[in-house]
């Protein structure tokens, strides 16, 4: 499938195939490996005005990866999200997300402000149709917007859903791990890569944002960035080792210190050894998250949405007789 949209991209835009994988690599290489080489290749088609999706091809929901600008989907309301309210220096409003579902799998839907008058009419279990964009979300997932020209409304359509990952995840070991998993794993932290930690997003809607004579964000226009910061290292747990992706909250734990603070750490070193610096490697955690393909890389890593101390007491418990591990 990618090789026939290189091939259409390349056609449409005069480029030969060479310069457009080129070009992907180059996004993928940007986005420090967190976006798949599918989604890289649609965001080089949007770049060069090529539109690689028929306007009226519907997705299935596993499809979807951040960086397509037309997706067109149904999907079933699987959980809603309590509304959240937000203020920073430069922004505030409110905020709620929802996942829909399909036979193929769940994305996040994440709607704001004037948007959110759409959940007084839905509820779990509703059917909805979804046309929008994606981007990569909080976590390094796809996650639905709707932006100014999408919809979503309520669809007649009979959807199934998937059955669903056991809400706490399953312990396991590294070496047992497959694409795909939401598992648990118990490891020490062994070594943080010195990559680029830190990208601006939109203060309102929290897109990532690039810098061109200042930063524009397609749904607000000129903007002051905020920064979300995304720390990638290697957790090893005696079976084997895994490259492990840790954004925001999860990495604030493990720095031992707020965003905020370890931007203006480095503004001021320009290092990122002296962010580093309470980090302790060589700490045991238990990290909880999805296993997933880099694409890039060709190979497997954690994207952790939870971290948190070894606690010795429920360690024990584990290992009693009748308890589940």
């Amino acid at each position: 499938m990618i090789s026939e949209m290189i091939t259409k991209i390349a056609a449409d835009s005069g480029l030969n195939e060479s310069e457009i994988k080129a070009r992907v690599q180059e996004k993928q290489e940007e986005l420090s490996g967190l976006i798949s080489e599918e989604g890289a290749v649609y965001i080089v088609a949007k770049e060069l005005g090529v539109q690689i999706l028929k306007k009226k091809e519907r997705l299935y929901i596993g499809s979807i990866v951040p960086g397509m600008k037309n997706v067109d989907v149904v999907g079933k309301i699987t959980r809603i999200f309590p509304v959240k309210e937000f203020k920073t220096d430069k922004a505030e409003g409110r905020v709620a997300n929802m996942i829909i579902a399909d036979h193929t799998g769940s994305v996040r839907l994440s709607l704001w402000n004037e948007e959110l008058q759409a959940l007084e009419e839905l509820k779990s279990g509703d059917v909805i149709h979804f046309k929008g964009f994606s981007r990569e979300g909080y976590d390094g997932y796809a996650e639905l917007r709707i932006g100014k020209y999408g919809l979503m409304q309520r669809s007649s359509e009979k959807v199934d859903v998937a059955e669903e990952p056991a809400a706490v995840a399953e312990r396991s070991s590294i070496k047992e791990l497959q694409e795909g998993y939401r598992r648990e794993v118990r490891a020490c932290l062994v070594q943080l890569f010195n990559s680029n930690m830190f990208y601006p997003v939109c203060p309102q809607c929290r897109a990532s944002l690039k810098e061109a004579n200042g930063f524009k964000c397609e749904e607000h226009g000129e903007v002051s960035p905020e920064h979300n910061i995304v720390l990638t290292g290697i957790i090893d747990d005696g079976t084997e080792s895994i490259r492990a992706v840790l954004f925001n909250e999860q990495a604030e734990f493990v720095l031992g210190m707020t965003k905020n603070e370890a931007k203006r750490i480095f503004d001021m070193k320009r290092d990122l050894k002296h962010v580093y610096e309470k980090a302790e490697l060589g700490r045991e955690y238990v990290f909880s998250g999805k296993v997933r393909r880099n694409t890039f890389f060709d190979r497997l890593e954690f994207v952790a949405n939870s971290v948190k101390s070894v606690d010795v007491k429920e360690e024990i418990n584990r290992l009693l007789p009748g308890d589940a591990a």
